[in-house]
């Protein structure tokens, strides 16, 4: 969160962004590839 807080304030200097976004378009890709990773490894056993 406080990296996702500084990108937030910093990304677009002097506007912000709400947090809540940059954790969200860094934590998304995040949680969906294990996802899709786990279920590539499933289909080719």
């Amino acid at each position: 969160m406080t990296v996702a807080d500084w990108l937030g304030r910093n990304a677009l200097y002097p506007r912000q962004l709400p947090v809540g976004l940059v954790a969200s378009l860094i934590g998304v890709p995040l949680l969906v590839w294990p996802l899709i990773r786990s279920r590539a490894h499933r289909q080719s056993a």
